[in-house]
């Protein structure tokens, strides 16, 4: 049973955030700064956010120190595959949400704005060297803004992604260590 305060996810998009008020069979949600009145068939309360239940973790120190051990050997694993790989995001606003109709320009722009910081510090945290963020031709204001805040990064350099894979409307940015 939902209740105001509780931590949920969209069921068929990305998502999560928080139950502001109940409404019958409707519940409005807190996502991302932006609130929604959806379904309250369309959420599901988030429990824990771990596949494991916590009562199913063992303690003993021969299992911690074996499982510590296996993360680890997957985070260097994951951070040379990581390294080779080209990490894109598409920023035009039909690939980042359904819910963009009753949003305005300026709306739209800062909601992109902030998938791109997020998706940049995710890839620095996963040690991608080089992302692509696809923003489109239009009018290239999204561009520009997007240049302005690598611009403030002083591990990054950016560059036109090659025009043969995504024409003139992405930039990649490489990440340096």
């Amino acid at each position: 049973m939902l209740k105001v305060g509780d931590h949920i996810r969209l069921v068929d998009e990305v998502g999560d955030g928080n139950v502001v008020e109940l409404n019958g069979g409707k519940v409005t949600v807190s996502i991302e700064g932006f609130v929604y009145e959806v379904p309250t068939s369309s959420v599901v309360k988030v429990e824990f956010d771990d596949l494991v239940k916590p009562e199913d973790i063992r303690n003993s120190k021969e299992d911690s120190e074996k499982l510590r051990a296996l993360q680890h050997r997957t985070q260097v694993e994951q951070r040379i595959d990581n390294a080779r790989t080209v990490y894109e995001l598409d920023l035009h606003i039909e690939e980042l949400t359904d819910r963009y109709h009753h949003m305005n320009n300026g709306d739209i722009l800062e909601l992109q704005l902030r998938c791109c910081r997020q998706f940049i510090k995710e890839a620095y945290d996963k040690h991608y060297r080089k992302v692509v963020l696809i923003h489109g031709r239009g009018e290239g204001v999204l561009k520009m803004e997007i240049h302005r805040y690598l611009d403030r990064l002083s591990n990054v350099e950016y560059y036109d992604a090659p025009y043969r894979t995504y024409g003139y409307g992405a930039t990649e940015v490489v990440i340096h260590r």
